[in-house]
């Protein structure tokens, strides 16, 4: 009898120990992976982050050109191709003001854009100024087809009247700008959990470097312009967003990184390419991760557990057994 038991608790420990190893399965668990840009980027805004003035720019498609969206958006995803892929979209249109950006946010068409995006930036609010400024040019001299000041044509008294309506219009603009601002970062961020980063503005009238009454004024404004960006980015206590200080880096520069001198504001190739470089800068200050699915640690199967049970108790029994024999023989 006791053989018996002996062969059938051997069996079962070798069964075990024969198929331990395939009885076994690793749970699928989520993994956090940090990577040093964001892997879903989107830009917002007006023709500066459309690329307008660029070679190959188009309005109806907007990859197509070396703006500094898509000089990043070709940087990223050379750099995390071998990690989660990188998804950069544009959804920039020439000509937007603040409140053309509201609208188009809340129209509802780039929500699937902004959802699950690591990172929005943001270009917004020249157009609700600078054209002021650039309507009253010619009422101060500006001779377009020359392309300089016409200051024998220029009548001061005109002149100061221009710079004295163009302030209220201007102050006036810049009051908008500002309560738009916080409804454009508000519905943003309903929209997504990345972080936002708005742009201040360059002040391309640097370059009428001989009207300086125009220039110094212009200055002024867009300082005011800039201001209430960096003054909204932590309003209340509160961070809304990160300021991306392109103003900064195109100052004293403005003629070599502008169009202006075929009076045009935006930016050219080397100015797109000083953004793409601030732009990156800011981003790379921030938190980025993906989630894979790996395996996790090693568990047992039922099937092996019950196994290892049987073999558990076979050997309980041997044991048993063999202390029963034992005490039988010394009886005897």
């Amino acid at each position: 009898m006791f053989r018996r038991l002996a062969a059938f608790a051997m069996a079962g420990i070798m069964a075990v120990s024969m198929t331990s190893c395939s009885l076994t399965y690793r749970e699928m668990v989520e993994e956090e992976r940090n990577v040093p840009v964001p892997p879903k980027l989107v830009f917002l805004g007006d023709s500066i982050a459309a690329g307008y003035g660029l070679e190959g720019y188009d309005k109806k498609d907007l990859y197509n050109c070396e703006s500094y969206a898509n000089i990043l958006g070709g940087d990223y995803t050379e750099l995390l191709a071998e990690e989660c892929g990188h998804t950069m979209i544009n959804d920039a249109v020439s000509g937007d003001t603040s409140q053309d950006l509201i609208d188009k946010i809340n129209s509802g068409e780039i929500d699937a854009d902004l959802a699950d995006s690591d990172a929005v930036v943001v270009s917004i609010g020249g157009n609700d100024v600078l054209h002021i400024i650039f309507a009253a040019a010619e009422t101060l001299g500006w001779d377009e087809e020359k392309g300089d000041f016409d200051f024998g044509r220029v009548d001061l008294k005109k002149a100061l009247a221009a710079l004295t309506s163009m302030s209220d219009d201007i102050d006036e603009a810049l009051e908008g700008f500002t309560k738009n601002l916080v409804t454009i970062t508000d519905e943003i961020s309903k929209r997504t959990d990345g972080e936002i980063y708005v742009q201040t503005l360059y002040n391309p009238v640097e370059y009428f470097e001989d009207w300086k009454m125009l220039v110094e004024y212009a200055d002024g404004k867009i300082d005011d312009f800039n201001k209430i960006v960096k003054d909204g980015a932590e309003a209340g206590g509160v961070h809304h967003y990160t300021v991306i200080d392109v103003g900064n880096q195109f100052e004293g520069r403005n003629s070599q990184l502008t169009n202006m001198s075929d009076y045009d504001i935006h930016p050219n190739a080397d100015g797109h390419k000083v953004i793409a470089e601030t732009v990156d800068k800011e981003l790379r200050k921030g938190s980025y991760s993906y989630t894979v699915m790996v395996e996790g640690d090693e568990h047992l199967t039922d099937t092996a557990k019950y196994l290892i049970a049987g073999g558990a108790a076979a050997a309980v029994l041997l044991i048993v057994g063999g202390i029963v024999l034992i005490v039988k023989r010394k009886k005897s």
